[in-house]
């Protein structure tokens, strides 16, 4: 992807346990996370992610949670990872492991 002068290049990721989506997305400068996504285009692709209010996604870089991506600013080469809600409460997962 060619860059245009004063923009920046980065990543949106989103993975099920089948696919990984992946797309380079040129954005301008000082550019939000959340609008990056936006310009990324992927949530509309994106069935399972297609009816969720883009404000509501949990969203990190490079495993990092970021609790407002309205206000992080996108760097160079970030990737902008979408997350899955959890299947099972990690405590709840621990009992039922303790229990077998």
């Amino acid at each position: 992807m060619q860059e245009k002068e004063g923009s920046i290049t980065c990543e949106v990721a989103w993975a099920t346990p089948e696919r990984q989506y992946l797309e380079t997305v040129a954005v301008p400068q000082g550019t939000t996370v959340l609008a990056a996504l936006e310009m990324s285009g992927l949530c509309c692709r994106i069935n399972e992610l297609a009816d969720i209010p883009i404000e509501l996604l949990q969203l990190g870089i490079f495993g990092e949670h970021i609790k407002a991506p309205e206000d992080r600013i996108v760097r160079q080469g970030d990737r902008i990872e979408i997350y899955r809600p959890l299947q099972i409460d990690p405590k709840q997962a621990r009992r039922a492991r303790a229990r077998r």
